[in-house]
C-alpha cells in the first residue's frame, strides 16, 4: 500500500499537468501569435501532415508485407516492424492532431463533431472525412489488438479497410488545408498517391503470377 499510494499520485499528478497544458495551450499560442496569424492552424495542419504522412508509410508498408517484401527485393520481417511502428505513429499523430483542433478556439469544430459526421460548424464535409478516417484506424488498430480472438477472415476485412482509411485521410487534407494550394503540397498528395498505388499494382500483378505458378504447377 505505501508503493501504490506515490505511484498513483504521480500518475494523477502527471495528469492534472498535462490537462493544464492542454487547456492553457490556445491562451499561450495567442500571445506568442502575431496578429492575423492563425498559429494555432497552422500548427494542427503541421501535425496533420505528419499524421497524414504516417499513415500513408504504413499503408505502403503494409503491401510490401503482403506482397512478400514487394517480391523479395526488400526483408519483409523489416517490413512488418515498419508498418507496426508508422501504424502507432499515425494514432499518435491523428490523436495529436484532433487536440489542436479541438482546443483552437476559431476552429469551429468541437469534441462531438469531431466523432460525429455532418455537425461541424466549419468545413462539414472536410471534417465528416476525418471522422469516418479516424473511425477506420480506430477499428484496424482494434482489430489488429484483438488479432489473436478473430479469424483470419474477418481480421483481413477489417484490415483492407486501410485503403479506404487513407483515401478519407487524403481528402480531408487536400479539402481542409489551407496550405493544399501550394504546388509543393499537391505534388507531395500526388506523388505519395501514385507512389501507393504503384506498389498496390506490383500486389496485385505479384499475386496472380503465384496463381498461375500453382495453376501451371498442378496441371503438370
Amino acid at each position: 500500500m505505501k508503493k501504490a499510494f506515490p505511484a498513483l499520485f504521480l500518475n494523477l499528478t502527471w495528469m492534472a499537468l498535462g490537462a493544464a497544458l492542454l487547456l492553457s495551450l490556445p491562451a499561450l499560442v495567442e500571445l506568442f501569435a502575431s496578429p492575423g496569424v492563425p498559429l494555432m492552424w497552422w500548427a494542427g495542419r503541421a501535425v496533420g501532415m505528419l499524421a497524414y504522412t504516417a499513415l500513408w508509410l504504413s499503408t505502403l508498408f503494409g503491401v510490401f508485407v503482403g506482397s512478400r517484401g514487394a517480391g523479395g527485393l526488400l526483408d519483409r520481417s523489416m517490413m512488418i516492424d515498419l508498418h507496426s511502428r508508422w501504424a502507432l505513429m499515425a494514432l499518435a499523430a491523428t490523436v495529436f492532431h484532433m487536440l489542436i483542433i479541438l482546443v483552437d478556439p476559431h476552429s469551429g469544430v468541437s469534441p462531438l463533431s469531431a466523432f460525429v459526421p455532418m455537425i461541424s460548424e466549419k468545413l462539414k464535409g472536410p471534417v465528416t472525412l476525418g471522422t469516418f478516417a479516424i473511425w477506420g484506424m480506430l477499428s484496424i488498430g482494434a482489430s489488429t489488438y484483438f488479432m489473436d480472438r478473430l479469424s483470419k477472415t474477418v481480421w483481413r476485412a477489417i484490415h483492407a479497410m486501410a485503403f479506404g482509411t487513407f483515401s478519407l485521410a487524403l481528402f480531408h487534407g487536400i479539402l481542409a488545408g489551407s496550405e493544399t494550394q501550394l504546388p509543393v503540397i499537391k505534388a507531395f498528395y500526388a506523388g505519395t498517391t501514385a507512389v501507393l498505388l504503384g506498389a498496390v499494382i506490383q500486389r496485385i500483378m505479384l499475386s496472380l503470377d503465384e496463381s498461375n505458378s500453382t495453376k501451371s504447377g498442378e496441371l503438370s
